[in-house]
C-alpha cells in the first residue's frame, strides 16, 4: 500500500496487520484474532476502504445496538483524511417504523408484529408515501448512525426504515446485525439491493457465530400456545374452523399424555409422536401439511384483525402453523434435536437446531472476501471449523497491555468441579473473595462460572463479607431486564469515580461478562469464580453426542465444551483491560485453570503473569502484588 486512512499513529502491530487485511482479502477468510482495545475497527476499514469503487463492505455485529461502532469510525476517517466515504447504521423494522411507535400497540412490539404491520400498509403508509417524493442523494453526505437516520427521517416525516434501504446502494460501509449475513431469508432484504458478490464482509465478535447460527432454526410451543389457537379458533363460525379445532385438541391431548411422565428437560420423541398423531387424525403428512396451512391463513387473519383494533398482531394460531410446519421440513434432520420440559406451569415442546458448520458453510462463499475477528477468536483453527471456514489465514496479534502492571493467580484448593458446590468449598471460596476484594482498593468483580454457583456463594454469606468492607455488592440476577441491569452498572462504574467501591456480583453467562467494558479504575480486579462449562444437562449430553459423531470424540467435546468455555472465561477476563494504561489483579478461581488444556487457551497476559497460590495464601499474595503493581498511588 501506498498511503493509507489510518486516523490515528500507528501502535505495534497495527500497520502490519492493515497491509495485510488489505493485501490478502480477496476470496479469502482472514481469522483475526487481537485484544479487545487494540484497534481493530480503524485497521480493516482503513485496509478495505481503498476497493470501495467497485466493492462494498459489510459490517456485521452480534446485536442491533453495536452497529454504530464502525460507521463513528468511519466519521473519523473522513474528518482525519479529508475524504467523503459514505456508510449507514442499518437497523430493523422494529426499531425504525415510526408508524409502530405511534400506534401505542401494548407492551413493545417484536420484530415478527413490525413487520406484519409494515406488510398491510404497504405503500399506504404515510412515511413511504412521503420517500417517494424526496432524493436519498440528498441524505448521503456523511456517514450517519442509527440515532440520525431516525432524527432525519422524523425531521422530514419520512419512513427510516425505507430511507436507509434508499441509501444502501449510496454506501461503502453498511453495519448491520449478524442475522441478514447468517439467515438467508433476512438476508435477501439485503443482497437484492447489494449483491454479496460486490462486498467484503467483516465479521466483528466472531466467536458468536457458534451460538448465534444454533437460534436461526430453533422454535417452541406451550400448552399455553394450544390453548390460546383454540380461543382464536372460536372466533370463526365455518366447517374449516371446526376442522382445525378437532385437530388443535387432539395435539393439546397428545401432549398432555406425554407430558404425565415429564418432570425435567428431557429429549422428546418427535418422529413417534408425529406418528402416533397422523395415525389418530387419520390422515396423510401432504394433507397434514395443508390443514397446518390453513391455520397460518387463518391466525393471518387474526392479526390483521388485531392490528384494525391498535392492538399488537399477535397469532397463537399462526405460530402454531409454522411451528408445526418447521417441525415436518426437519424431523429427520441430523443436528436437529427435540426436547420437552415443564416450566413456568406449562409444557414446553422445543425444536433446537445444534448445527454451526452445516448452517454457515454456505453463507461466507457469497462474498468477495471475508475478515472474522474477535479477542477471543483463538484456537483459530477450532473456530474455523466450527464456523464451517473451508481454509483460513490467521491473523494472530498478542495483546499490548503492560504486563508490569497485571498479575494473576491460579490458586490450589479452590475447584467448582461437581454436580453441587459443598458447603466447605463455598466457604473457601467466599474467604478468598472476602480477601481478595479486602486487599484492592478499588472495584472488583467476581464472575461465577454459573448462576447455581453464585446463588451458593450467596447462601454462604458472600454479600455480609462484602458490605462488611464498606464495600456496595451489586448482584447480577438471571432475566434482569437492560433497563436496571445500565442502571446498577452505571451505579457501579460512578462508585470508582466517588470512593465508594463496588463489588460487582455477576456470571461469566450473563450479560456482563461480554460487550460491557471497564477502563482505568471502574474495574482493577478480576475473580473468577469456577470454569464457566455449560451443565451437564440432557440438552449438553445432545449437543456433545452431536459433536463428536460430526468430529470425533475428543475434537467433539473440544469443540463443544471445552472451547465455548474458556472462550467465555476468557471474554470476562477481558473486561478489564483497555489500554497500556490499564493495570489488573486477576484470579482464576479454580485449580483447574492450571490443567494444560484449559491454561494454554487463557489469555496471554494471563498466561504470561501467573503466579503460583493456594487458598489460605492468596490474601496476602494479592497484598504483595498490589504493591507492586500499585505503588505510588
Amino acid at each position: 500500500m501506498e498511503e493509507t486512512l489510518f486516523p490515528y499513529s500507528y501502535r505495534e502491530d497495527q500497520k502490519e496487520m492493515l497491509e495485510n487485511i488489505h493485501d490478502e482479502i480477496w476470496d479469502s477468510n482472514i481469522c483475526l484474532h487481537a485484544a479487545t482495545g487494540f484497534g481493530k475497527t480503524p485497521v480493516i476499514l482503513a485496509g478495505l476502504l481503498p476497493y470501495t469503487k467497485d466493492y462494498k463492505i459489510l459490517w456485521s455485529v452480534r446485536t442491533g445496538n453495536e452497529t454504530d461502532r464502525p460507521i463513528e469510525e468511519l466519521k473519523i476517517i473522513n474528518r482525519e483524511n479529508n475524504t467523503d466515504f459514505f456508510g449507514i447504521s442499518y437497523r430493523g423494522k422494529r426499531d425504525m417504523c415510526l408508524l409502530a411507535k405511534e400506534k401505542k400497540m401494548g407492551g413493545i412490539p417484536s420484530y415478527s408484529d413490525v413487520s406484519f404491520l409494515c406488510r398491510e400498509q404497504g405503500k399506504n403508509c404515510p412515511y413511504r408515501q412521503n420517500l417517494e417524493k424526496m432524493n436519498p442523494d440528498l441524505f448521503a453526505k456523511d456517514p450517519l448512525l442509527y440515532s440520525e437516520i431516525l432524527k432525519l427521517s422524523k425531521n422530514h416525516n419520512i419512513c427510516p426504515y425505507y430511507l436507509q434501504r434508499e441509501l444502501l446502494p449510496l454506501a461503502d460501509v453498511i453495519s448491520l446485525s449478524y442475522n441478514y449475513v447468517i439467515d438467508e431469508k433476512l438476508g435477501w432484504a439485503i443482497k437484492r439491493l447489494v449483491p454479496f458478490k460486490k462486498c467484503f464482509l467483516v465479521v466483528d465478535e466472531a466467536h458468536n457465530l457458534q451460538k448465534a447460527a444454533t437460534g436461526l432454526n430453533s422454535d417452541q410451543i406451550t400448552l399455553r400456545t394450544l390453548s390460546r389457537s383454540l380461543s382464536e379458533l372460536s372466533r370463526f363460525d365455518d366447517e374449516g374452523a371446526e376442522e382445525l379445532t378437532d385437530l388443535v385438541t387432539l395435539i393439546q391431548g397428545e401432549m398432555k399424555s406425554v407430558g404425565r411422565k415429564v418432570k425435567e428437560e428431557t429429549e422428546f420423541e418427535m418422529r413417534e409422536f408425529l406418528q402416533k398423531l397422523l395415525e389418530n387424525w387419520g390422515k396423510e403428512t401432504f394433507e397434514f401439511r395443508l390443514d397446518l396451512e390453513q391455520m397460518i391463513s387463518l391466525g393471518t387473519e387474526i392479526r390483521r384483525n388485531q392490528l384494525e383494533e391498535g392492538k399488537r398482531p399477535r397469532s397463537s394460531l399462526h405460530h402454531l402453523g409454522r411451528f408445526w410446519l418447521r417441525v415436518l421440513e426437519n424431523v429427520n434432520t441430523e443436528g436437529i434435536a427435540f426436547l420437552i420440559k415443564r416450566e413456568r406451569n406449562t409444557l414446553i415442546i422445543e425444536m433446537w437446531d445444534m448445527r454451526s458448520a452445516e448452517v454457515l458453510k454456505d453463507r461466507w462463499e457469497e462474498f468477495k472476501g471475508r475478515v472474522f475477528c474477535s479477542g477471543t477468536l483463538k484456537p483459530i483453527k477450532a473456530f474455523a471449523t466450527t464456523a464451517g471456514l473451508k481454509k483460513a489465514k490467521s491473523i494472530n496479534v498478542g495483546s499490548f497491555f503492560d504486563h508490569r502492571k497485571i498479575g494473576s493467580f491460579i490458586p490450589s484448593d479452590l475447584t467448582t468441579k461437581g454436580k453441587t458446590l459443598e458447603e466447605k468449598m463455598a466457604r473457601k471460596y467466599v474467604d478468598s473473595l472476602a480477601q481478595f476484594a479486602k486487599k484492592i482498593d478499588s472495584n472488583v468483580a467476581a464472575f461465577s462460572a454459573s448462576y447455581r454457583i453464585q446463588r451458593r456463594l450467596i447462601e454462604e454469606g458472600l454479600e455480609e463479607r462484602i458490605e462488611e468492607q464498606g464495600r456496595k455488592l451489586y448482584r447480577e440476577r438471571r432475566g434482569m431486564d437492560g433497563t436496571r441491569a445500565r442502571k446498577m452498572l452505571d451505579d457501579f462504574k460512578r462508585g470508582s469515580k466517588n470512593g465508594r467501591r463496588g463489588f460487582l456480583c455477576a456470571t461469566a453467562m450473563g450479560r456482563f461478562a461480554e460487550g460491557t467494558d471497564f477502563p482505568g479504575e471502574e474495574l482493577e480486579g478480576i475473580f473468577l469464580v469456577g470454569i464457566p462449562f455449560d451443565r451437564m444437562s440432557v440438552r449438553t449430553e445432545l449437543y456433545l453426542d452431536y459433536y463428536q459423531e460430526t468430529y470425533g470424540k475428543n475434537k467433539g467435546i473440544y469443540y463443544g465444551y471445552i472451547v465455548p468455555a474458556l472462550r467465555r472465561a476468557s471474554q470476562a477476563l477481558g473486561r478489564l483491560l483497555r489500554s497500556e494504561e490499564d493495570r489488573g489483579i486477576f484470579v482464576c478461581g479454580d485449580e483447574r485453570y492450571g490443567d494444560r488444556r484449559f491454561f494454554r487457551l487463557l489469555p496471554d497476559y494471563i498466561r504470561n503473569n501467573s503466579k503460583p497460590t493456594k487458598y489460605g495464601r492468596l490474601g496476602k499474595d494479592i497484598e504483595l502484588l498490589v504493591r507492586s503493581l500499585f505503588d505510588g498511588d
